[in-house]
């Protein structure tokens, strides 16, 4: 049967909904609202952060690449996971290598405190880690800074705590990383740990001690860990130089800080500091406080005394040939230990006064027992290196013990080296000397460069315990070493230790010996002068006046090739110009030193005089130094010899006016001085002078002639004419000039040449007048002279002043007699030369109508 088919086109658009009883239908635009909904995490996304290396704002929180804040890394430092430590502390590292720790977001102090919690980290890796952050804390970003290092002061004693526990933990491998973080310290921290007082000091010695006693007791071989005992000595050493380099010294007194106010000892926290670590303070004043004062500081010095002794007994034995050797390399970490344990003996024996005199004894008898170490065996040039060092350290030792044993600063001789101890020192110091002067290779690098100044600065010393022989002997090899020096440096190294440091070599080196010093000096300046190493420069001077100040006198000879030495260090006269010395270059102290220089060399050659005198008249040169080099200059002459005296001051005066530069006002002052102080009778020194100057004039020279009247005016106000007689040499000597000068002014005023060039010169030269009233007849009638005769000479010889114009020149002179009777010049003396001078200007000039010369006939004539 068929099934009946459904009508498609009814019910499509409108279908029908049945539904069961009891249920409600939805409407049909009813919101669906049974939905469901995921999150999605983004951790650590925030828009005012940035990732390492990215930029934006200064004040924003800077993360690592594995976008992780200081904050989030802190917290993981304490993770129980080794693994998480480690990319913990190496998240910190890359942060503090990039930024400032105020762009972390975490201060100084949380810092500080998280990684010196994971210095004992029982992972070595996180420990490494951690000596980097450190590092990365203790160095300044813009490189060494005192400011750095006063910020990171307060937290001095923080760090001094966790680096204690951890050099004193049981662990080997603990104790060597707070022995490195130690060491970090030192070289970073080393003005803010020098400012630290006794206490400080104590307790670090305590913890060497402390070490050092514990490595001597345990089984294992002492040599075994050699790397440890040179990271130990190498942090004694430094300490004990850091002692003695200490502003304030020992016993504990408050120190300057770089604001000028007294600095807090150690024990002294402020409220911040123990709110923030109450433990680690507590901790500090328990390990720093009263209670260990009372041990006293004697006792830990005796202790690491001989603890370093024993210590050297131990490595010492590898080389010097009593034992057996191992592999090149133990043995040059053993040569290396033994050098820095003599070292620190020798330190704390310049150091610390109260040491057993026992134990000094022994110090000195066992080192001088195998000394000197012989290199040549050494096949590794570092072990060589090595070997020359200890063999230096020993010789300071040495020097350090018999100084010790002799009372060092009595004023009776010292204690006496063992027999053959004093040749052997002196024999390898002179030995290592001249082959490092001469080749230069010891003092590459900064180990060279300290060995070579200590050798230096031992064998000066040695002249304290020599006889009188052996003194001659070393001085004049000492100063063979220097003259045959090819390395500058060197020299300035001998030359410091020589005569710088301390005066042994002046107070032992006999007259001869000093005479040859002074001979090799000048060269090393002139030497250091080419090179541009101005320290030398300044030394050689400093020790050059040094000997001439303790030199009874010189010999003629002596003197003379002395003073031919030195014309190098002022100027060279060349034919087409001057080569400068470094008097010229350098500094007021080397200026002033030179100049004092001259006064131990008089009477002073030509040419010492002539080169010196350039320097004099160098602008370059200040008004200061000038004035000290020329008062050198003439006090340095002969004495007696007036006219030595007065012919280099006239020498000086044409050269100054000849350059015209701005030294001629500072020449003229100065002779005046000359004339006025050094001279008994001064008139006929500025006779003597105006001779010499005018005698030498082939042109004329408005300056010199200036400066020539200048001088005679001011000489001119202490001279008391009347008494003295006859004044006609004076009156012919400057009168030219005077109306030179006078003429020159008149003619340009006459012309209207604005603005007159000689206007400046006018007053000084109507203050010469004035000082000399003497000079206004003569001065006159020379006007007369020049109206009759068209031309003015000097001495008749030279022709000063030629006027072919008759009105010119009428009014010309006129204008000065103005002047002279607005000045009130004439009232005195002169009226007769004034009618006399008008009326031959009205003889040659019959239509004279210039109104000044109009006013002078009407009130003179």
């Amino acid at each position: 049967m068929k099934k009946k088919r459904k009508n498609p086109g009814v019910g499509v658009d409108f279908k029908r909904v049945k539904s069961k009883v009891g249920r409600k239908l939805k409407r049909a635009n009813e919101t669906k609202t049974d939905y469901t909904v995921k999150s999605i995490n983004l951790p650590n996304q925030n828009l005012k952060t940035e990732s390492l290396g990215g930029s934006g704002d200064e004040n924003d929180t800077v993360l690592t690449k594995r976008m992780v804040s200081m904050a989030d890394l802190i917290r993981q430092c304490r993770h129980y996971s080794p693994k998480i430590r480690l990319n913990a502390v190496q998240g910190m590292l890359e942060l503090l290598q990039a930024h400032d720790v105020s762009r972390t977001g975490q201060s100084l102090s949380q810092v500080l405190q998280c990684a010196l919690e994971c210095l004992v980290d029982s992972t070595g890796k996180v420990r490494k880690a951690v000596l980097q952050v450190l590092v990365a804390l203790f160095r300044s970003p813009g490189g060494p800074s005192r400011d750095h290092q006063h910020k990171l002061k307060p937290f001095v004693p923080l760090l001094l705590v966790h680096v204690f526990k951890a050099m004193t933990h049981l662990s080997h491998d603990v104790s060597v990383d707070g022995i490195e973080a130690l060491s970090s310290m030192l070289s970073h921290l080393g003005v803010a740990l020098s400012q630290q007082d006794d206490r400080f000091f104590r307790r670090l010695e305590g913890n060497f001690n402390a070490i050092l006693t514990q490595l001597f007791a345990e089984t294992t071989n002492v040599e075994a860990r050699s790397k440890f005992v040179a990271k130990l000595v190498a942090c004694v050493e430094s300490l004990l130089e850091l002692c003695r380099s200490r502003p304030g010294g020992r016993g504990g007194e408050l120190l300057a800080d770089g604001e000028g106010r007294a600095a807090p000892a150690p024990g002294t926290w402020s409220e911040a500091v123990r709110r923030r670590f109450p433990n680690e303070c507590d901790e500090f004043s328990r390990l720093a406080g009263d209670e260990e004062a009372d041990l006293g500081v004697q006792r830990q010095e005796a202790e690491l005394f001989f603890n370093l002794r024993r210590l050297l007994g131990i490595f010492k034995v590898h080389f010097s040939g009593d034992g057996e050797e191992g592999d090149d390399r133990r043995a040059g970490s053993y040569v290396d230990i033994a050098r820095r344990v003599t070292s620190c003996l020798r330190l704390l024996l310049e150091t610390h006064p109260d040491l057993d005199a026992s134990g000094v004894e022994e110090v000195l008898r066992e080192t001088s027992s195998a000394f000197p170490v012989e290199a040549a065996g050494a096949q590794d040039g570092g072990r060589r290196e090595d070997v020359l060092a200890y063999n230096a350290n020993c010789v300071g030792l040495l020097l350090a013990c018999v100084a010790r044993l002799g009372g060092e600063g009595s004023e009776g001789p010292g204690r006496p080296c063992p027999c053959g101890v004093l040749d052997s020192m002196w024999g390898l110091a002179s030995r290592d000397l001249m082959a490092a002067s001469r080749g230069g290779a010891a003092l590459v690098g900064a180990e060279g460069e300290s060995r070579f100044r200590m050798l230096a600065s031992s064998s000066v010393r040695m002249l304290r315990f020599a006889s009188a022989a052996e003194r001659a002997a070393m001085c004049c090899e000492l100063c063979e070493i220097l003259e045959g020096s090819e390395d500058l440096e060197a020299k300035r190294i001998l030359l410091q230790a020589a005569f710088a440091e301390d005066d042994y070599l002046l107070r032992h080196c006999p007259d001869a010996d000093r005479t040859r010093w002074l001979q090799v000096i000048p060269k090393m300046i002139w030497e250091a002068h080419k090179r541009k190493d101005w320290r030398t420069c300044d030394l050689g001077s400093r020790v050059l006046l040094k000997i001439l100040q303790c030199t009874p006198g010189l010999g003629d000879a002596e003197r003379d090739t002395l003073q031919l030495q030195l014309v190098p260090t002022f100027a060279i006269q060349m034919g087409k110009g001057t080569m400068w010395g470094p008097f010229v270059s350098l500094g007021r102290t080397f200026q002033s030193d030179m100049a004092s220089i001259l006064y131990y060399l008089s009477p002073l050659s030509d040419k010492v005089v002539k080169s010196a005198t350039a320097c004099a008249l160098n602008p370059n040169v200040p008004e200061g130094a000038c004035i000290e080099l020329l008062y050198a200059l003439t006090t340095s002459t002969e004495e007696g010899k007036v006219s030595s005296r007065v012919h280099f001051l006239s020498s000086l005066l044409l050269e100054s006016c000849r350059k015209q530069t701005g030294r001629a006002e500072t020449v003229v002052q100065y002779v005046c001085t000359c004339l006025r102080t050094t001279f008994v009778d001064r008139r006929e020194a500025l006779l003597l002078l105006l001779n010499r100057v005018t005698s030498t004039i082939t042109k004329p020279s408005v300056p010199l002639l200036c400066s020539l009247v200048r001088v005679f005016g001011e000489v001119a106000q202490s001279i008391n004419f009347e008494e003295e007689g006859s004044t006609r040499d004076l009156c012919e000597s400057i009168t030219s000039p005077l109306a030179f000068i006078l003429l020159k002014w008149a003619t340009s005023e006459v012309k209207e040449e604005k603005p007159n060039q000689h206007a400046a010169r006018l007053e000084s030269m109507w203050s010469a007048v004035r000082r000399a009233t003497f000079l206004v007849p003569p001065l006159i009638g020379l006007f007369g002279s020049y109206m009759a005769e068209g031309s003015l000479s000097l001495r008749g010889e030279v022709q000063l002043l030629e006027a072919g114009d008759v009105v010119l020149r009428s009014c010309a002179i006129s204008t000065v007699l103005y002047e002279m009777v607005k000045e009130n010049l004439v009232a005195g003396a002169g009226k007769g030369e004034l009618r006399t001078c008008l009326d031959t200007i009205e003889h040659h000039n019959k239509k004279m109508a210039f109104s000044k010369f109009v006013y002078l006939r009407d009130s003179f004539v």
